[in-house]
């Protein structure tokens, strides 16, 4: 075995201000695949949102549902400057989040939810 360990491709740690993020365990490259994640469709509240704490993870998704990515997929912090995206596949139930510019190792990865000001307002 070697002395040396090696990095997950992606990890989670404490982000002050932020909770938990995701961190790039390796560099990767615009454009590239980082991560394809399952989704589960939860169905929203009387209010609109996730009910049981989920409200801060999940996506919006077809037919007025949302969905939480498994994987590391509803860790992503959100970024209006965001270096990733992500894809809905509705017909697949995954979500695709690819690079949007070159990542480099120990960055934190950020996707920009595409939320209304007034759906973040609804969180608060």
């Amino acid at each position: 075995m070697s002395a040396t360990k090696q990095l997950s491709a992606l990890y989670v740690r404490k982000v002050r201000g932020m909770g938990r993020g995701v961190f790039a365990g390796r560099a990767y490259r615009k454009g590239e695949v980082i991560e394809v994640c399952p989704v589960i469709r939860v169905t929203p509240g009387a209010d609109g949102t996730a009910d049981g704490g989920l409200e801060y993870y999940v996506f919006q998704w077809d037919n007025g549902a949302l969905a939480v990515a498994l994987g590391y997929g509803s860790l992503y912090n959100h970024s209006a400057e965001a270096n990733a995206k992500f894809t809905p596949r509705h017909t697949r139930n995954d979500i695709v989040f690819r690079a949007t510019r070159n990542i480099s190792v120990g960055e934190q990865i950020f996707i920009d939810y595409q939320w209304d000001e007034g759906d973040y307002a609804t969180f608060r």
